[in-house]
């Protein structure tokens, strides 16, 4: 394997700025002496989602419209982390607020970058086992959504025939669905 060098940043500068939306004008040396510019950065915060599972084995998402895509989606709950907020903290709040639903039983499933050739944005994916509905719901002024329990069943059929549509989440549901049992992995 090549050894790939860092590149550095020559200048930068906010070019759009709006709320929790940023974007970023970069000019960078290559280290191969050449200089690409502009290249442009997308920024937004860290977010969270949070596979729910009841002690009953069904699992809450959330639907709702997403604007851009043009579509009702099922998804895991979930959203942006709160400024000097912790990740497990976002997911647990993210739960009570879109589902209603809290759990004692909450485990880390893994970080990832959005998409680190544009972004330098993380999500953090999160397990509640043993979830039980303590709540109402605690909606943002712009949030519409529905809570749904899907069967194991369900969301297995709906893993095969391509149903969930956030590509970020779709890992993060496989790897849920591992860790409870309900798909096998060759070893």
């Amino acid at each position: 394997m090549a050894n790939i060098q860092k590149w550095s940043t020559v200048a930068s500068k906010q070019v759009y700025k709006h709320g929790w939306f940023a974007v970023k004008e970069d000019t960078c040396l290559l280290p191969n002496g050449k200089i690409l510019a502009p290249y442009y950065i997308v920024d937004v915060p860290n977010f969270v989602n949070i596979i729910i599972v009841t002690p009953s084995q069904e699992m809450i998402m959330v639907q709702q419209y997403r604007y851009a895509g043009g579509f009702v989606t099922t998804e895991p709950a979930g959203g942006l982390i709160d400024e000097g907020e912790e990740p497990l903290e976002a997911a647990i709040r993210e739960m009570k607020e879109e589902t209603g639903y809290t759990s004692n039983d909450v485990s880390f499933l893994y970080e990832t970058f959005v998409n680190p050739a544009l972004q330098p944005t993380k999500a953090y994916f999160f397990l509640a086992q043993n979830a039980h509905k303590t709540t109402d719901l605690h909606l943002d002024e712009y949030e519409d959504l529905n809570t749904i329990l899907l069967s194991k069943q369900q969301v297995l059929d709906m893993l095969h025939e391509n149903k969930f549509y956030q590509s970020i989440q779709l890992g993060a549901i496989y790897k849920a669905c591992i860790q409870l049992g309900w798909l096998k992995t060759n070893p």
